[in-house]
């Protein structure tokens, strides 16, 4: 563990490579079924098989191989490398989908790897049916996601900027001038830095008003201050720390925390909320602020909502407030098995820190397959003259955690519940009362009269943002495992509220007529 750092943050507007359309989801599809034997027909998930014994073909194209691939917690030598036979007992593992063969590999230390027979229960759910695949993970060589890390090694080194500080920090226009340099990064600027372009997240404060708000919580108030850690502190940045880790050996160091508690301010603040919560924290609390008091909630509600305007009745189990809430447990259960699907059976990307040992063998000369442009970065020389090698920090003394990085857990639940959110409540309502965090963290104060007035569609975009970034603040996910996490998230979404309207009274009697919402691509929706 190393000790320095106090910096900041860049955000990205939406692209087509980014954001495909759904067009575009049905074409990669259609290809994709008929490479891989037709095993996945346009826009349409494989027909549900009671028991299967085998990985469906169409996953096995996409699987990363070699270095490219997640290998955490498996054995690896002095270079950072793993066994190719320790590799493809990996593989026989997922192609068979039998526990014996998955209790067979060689994983002989406290980390192990997470739940990954989950993966293989998505395609039995009806509801997968309705969501599409993932794209293909960038390739190790390709400047994609050398443009990516270079993002991450720059979040590194701002973790502890305040982020309403990035517009004179003089860090962020450092980080602001080299990724403009990348074809990724080409129009960030200090007030997008870090963020993902979804629709109302470059206004205002990086952080969500419904991070800082106070939550309903039955009959008291929960204000959001939370305990972070110390400033400047790393880990993994030494490779004896860093093989231990990868090699699934319980880390020695830990994270150390100010005894007070603070509202969040900075990437590492965001990197710590997000190493503690539970799956759908932020959004269950999110729900609370939205509903206020759910005894009189039709005020919040969406225009397509019946109950809104009903003479007679209030939504509750159905259509109100114990609807919403239970839907953050429910969705949430969805989308965790969609995206287990995407990380272990299709795509097995490695994560930000074996990359990252691949970037330090590079600035001393080995060929490893990485794109030059990370290697040579302004960034990677600034956190090798900081902590003596070009190891990427991490926020957490166990790094990363044992499953595949593509794409990210909190992003598609963040994806799933703040979609489910946008359709329920009234995206255009302005929210009451916003604050904002007292320049040291510990207390509050009214929102700056100079800020955009926030709204709910905004400030849910914007916490899917924090929720999903905070975790690559934290050194442990990619911008695509960002990105394609929230689009398949709000897939699950879709699918799951079809269904919903679907089995109601009210969609049935055409009581309910639609969902409406706006998707993170900035497109309106209609379900």
């Amino acid at each position: 563990m190393r000790q320095p750092s106090t910096e900041s943050a860049t955000a990205l507007p939406v692209t087509e490579t980014d954001a495909p359309s759904d067009a575009a989801r049905r074409l990669w599809l259609q290809r994709a079924a008929a490479t891989a034997g037709g095993a996945v027909a346009a826009g349409v998930a494989p027909a549900v098989v009671a028991q299967p014994t085998a990985v469906p073909s169409g996953a096995v194209s996409l699987r990363a191989t070699g270095a490219a691939a997640f290998a955490k917690t498996l054995p690896h030598d002095a270079r950072g490398a793993v066994a190719a036979a320790d590799m493809a007992q990996f593989e026989t593992a997922t192609k068979t989908a039998q526990i014996a063969d998955w209790e067979q590999l060689p994983v002989n230390h406290e980390i192990r790897l997470v739940n990954p027979l989950a993966a293989y229960s998505w395609e039995k759910e009806p509801l997968s049916r309705e969501v599409p695949k993932l794209p293909p993970f960038p390739a190790l060589d390709s400047e994609r996601l050398a443009d990516e890390a270079l993002e991450l090694y720059w979040m590194a080194l701002l973790r502890d900027v305040p982020l309403w500080d990035y517009d004179r920090a003089g860090l962020v226009r450092d980080a602001v001038a080299e990724l403009r340099r990348t074809k990724t990064f080409a129009s960030v600027t200090p007030q997008t830095l870090f963020r993902l372009g979804v629709t109302g997240d470059g206004d205002g404060h990086w952080f969500s008003q419904l991070l800082w708000m106070p939550v309903p919580y039955g009959a008291q108030n929960r204000w959001q201050q939370y305990r972070v850690a110390f400033r400047g502190t790393d880990f993994m940045t030494t490779w004896d720390e860093y093989l231990k880790v990868a090699s699934g050996e319980w880390p020695p160091g830990i994270i150390n925390h100010y005894a007070d508690l603070f509202y969040l301010r900075s990437g590492r603040d965001a990197a710590e909320y997000v190493h503690w919560d539970f799956s759908y924290q932020a959004f269950i609390d999110a729900s609370s602020i939205l509903l206020g008091n759910p005894h009189r909630p039709r005020e919040g509600w969406s225009a397509a909502n019946p109950y809104k305007s009903s003479r007679a009745m209030n939504g509750f189990v159905s259509f109100g407030p114990a609807h919403v809430h239970n839907a953050m447990g429910s969705v949430s259960d969805f989308a965790f098995k969609a995206c287990w699907d995407e990380k272990w059976l299709r795509h097995r990307a490695l994560r930000p820190e074996a990359y990252g040992a691949l970037v330090d063998r590079a600035t001393r000369g080995e060929t490893v397959g990485i794109h030059p442009l990370i290697v040579n970065s302004e960034a990677v020389k600034r956190v090798k003259a900081r902590h003596g090698s070009a190891l990427l920090p991490q926020s957490y003394p166990e790094g990363a955690p044992a499953h595949p990085a593509y794409p990210s857990g909190h992003a598609s639940i963040a994806g799933a519940c703040v979609t489910v959110l946008k359709a329920m409540f009234d995206e255009r309502r302005k929210l009451r009362f916003p604050l904002q965090p007292t320049r040291d963290g510990k207390d509050w104060e009214s929102l700056d009269p100079n800020l955009p007035a926030p709204t709910v569609g905004s400030e849910l975009n914007k916490l899917a943002m924090n929720v999903a970034m905070g975790r690559n603040f934290a050194g442990i996910h990619w911008r695509s495992d960002a990105w394609q996490g929230l689009l398949l998230g709000e897939h699950v979404a879709r699918a799951w509220l079809k269904a919903e309207k679907a089995k109601s009274l009210e969609g049935q009697q055409g009581w309910l007529k639609s969902f409406e919402f706006t998707g993170f691509a900035g497109q309106r929706v209609t379900v």
